[in-house]
């Protein structure tokens, strides 16, 4: 049985109780059933609004993985060149050669 409905039978024993002829004068029993009326109304309204409160769902995300763009950087090498001294006298010198 759930609450509203537990509610609503106390309300009605209740009202089967107080509902005696001989104290019926000054409209007290009807004020007696209003507010049980009006209690019950506002219970109902209360828990219709609320909702049990439920945990997030669990999300598994994937491992980043994280991999550097490819750097495509022109290959380099050394090589030996001949530079000239002068117009008849040459060296060796090492020289990078990047393409």
């Amino acid at each position: 049985m759930t609450f509203q409905k537990s509610l609503l039978v106390a309300a009605a024993v209740v009202g089967l109780i107080a509902a005696q002829p001989a104290h019926a004068a000054n409209g007290r029993n009807a004020m007696l059933f209003g507010g049980l009326a009006v209690g019950a109304a506002g219970a109902a309204i209360l828990l219709n609004g609320t909702r049990p409160v439920r945990a997030a769902p669990v999300i598994e995300e994937e491992e980043v993985v994280y991999r550097p763009a490819p750097r495509y950087v022109p290959t380099c090498r050394m090589e030996r060149r001949r530079q000239w001294l002068d117009s008849e006298n040459y060296t060796y010198r090492r020289v990078e050669v990047c393409e």
